[in-house]
């Protein structure tokens, strides 16, 4: 309800994604969460996600929601007629900046200037760009400097952008899980890209050697739909127990998930919230296939933790073996580490919610 004397105030929240992606839906409801409470209206714009995506995001009772593209004109009016001092909070994630998004970038740098000239308050959720060109990238970071929050989750990005705000990971206030005592943690979880090759044989030797010296049980998982099939095989090749998604709802597998990573003593993934999630239960977060990608690398080095990532490609199988060791040793730097990243982020949300009640005050 408004306040007696001041018209309703609104907030205006971006969350798409693809329900099939339990990382995704986590980011995007760590930002809706942050938005919820700001305004007297919570409008949330899901595009073409169905019922399910909006269960994931955990939307409050009275949450205005814009389905489909057909109602971006209405969310574009509804930004353009919001009363004065309203707040936007765009994505989390990953941007892509490609020659394919100039439009996409001119109309959110036109949302940014129409909040700006109401008083109001553009919140940017840490971000990393991906496939930056130009002239998206320039649109984008003038954008950004046009946002009184423009946070990035690696300093690379915030480099391009012209930011200078590098932040945890938005994924890492997903709340830290005792899980279970370490001394009892019986499990090696697995989880890969499905359009990864099969890892080759000395791969799948050391995996399955590591476990054998330390009486672990292997388990394959799915955190993205499309991973299943791949999961199943490693399943096979590993010798290991096979954990279907197949008609579960997303939040019954994201709990059953979670649930999976408290019981893990190490976790390999080259899914970077398989392993934010995995770190958040007490379990070693390790990527370790060949070539990894840089993202990864850059999420964890910005809460300080190095050596995350390991290029299977250049090891031999004792050299993964001796490297999945020394990871499953620093796990009390890992929960040092993951516990200041979420204090942070913490910090963070304190801070965007007061600059909200000061701009109304």
């Amino acid at each position: 309800m408004a306040r007696r004397g001041h018209p309703p105030t609104r907030t205006l929240v971006s969350a798409t994604g693809p329900a099939g992606n339990i990382g995704d839906a986590l980011i995007r409801r760590e930002a809706v969460r942050w938005a919820v409470g700001t305004s007297d209206e919570l409008v949330v714009y899901v595009g073409e996600a169905p019922d399910t995506w909006l269960r994931q995001l955990g939307l409050p009772t009275g949450t205005r929601v814009l389905r489909s593209k057909r109602s971006v004109a209405r969310w574009l009016w509804l930004i353009a007629t919001a009363p004065r001092r309203p707040v936007l909070v765009f994505e989390s994630g990953e941007i892509p900046l490609d020659r394919g998004n100039v439009l996409r970038e001119l109309v959110f740098l036109a949302e940014t200037l129409l909040v700006r000239l109401k008083g109001g308050v553009v919140v940017r959720p840490p971000r990393g760009i991906r496939a930056p060109t130009q002239p998206a990238t320039a649109i984008h970071a003038f954008a950004a400097r046009l946002s009184q929050f423009a946070l990035w989750r690696d300093a690379a990005s915030a480099a391009l952008a012209g930011g200078s705000r590098v932040v945890p990971d938005i994924g890492f206030g997903a709340g830290i899980r005792p899980g279970v005592p370490w001394e009892n943690r019986r499990e090696l979880v697995v989880s890969l890209r499905g359009t990864r090759p099969m890892p080759n044989g000395d791969w799948i030797e050391a995996v399955r050697g590591f476990a054998a010296s330390e009486g672990l049980r292997i388990r394959t998982v799915v955190q993205v739909r499309e991973d299943e099939k791949h999961s199943r095989d490693l399943a096979d090749a590993l010798g290991g127990t096979f954990e279907p998604w197949a008609d579960t709802d997303a939040i019954t597998h994201e709990t059953r998930l979670r649930e999976r990573y408290d019981e893990a003593r190490l976790v390999i993934s080259d899914r970077m919230h398989v392993l934010v999630l995995a770190a958040l239960s007490g379990a070693a977060p390790l990527e370790l296939v060949p070539s990894p990608t840089h993202k990864i690398t850059a999420a964890f080095a910005t809460i300080g933790l190095a050596d995350t990532t390991a290029d299977a490609a250049t090891m031999t199988a004792s050299e993964m073996q001796e490297r999945m060791r020394r990871q499953t040793d620093r796990t009390d730097e890992i929960t040092a580490r993951i516990a200041a990243a979420s204090a942070d982020l913490a910090r963070i949300e304190d801070e965007i919610r007061t600059a909200i009640r000061t701009a109304r005050a």
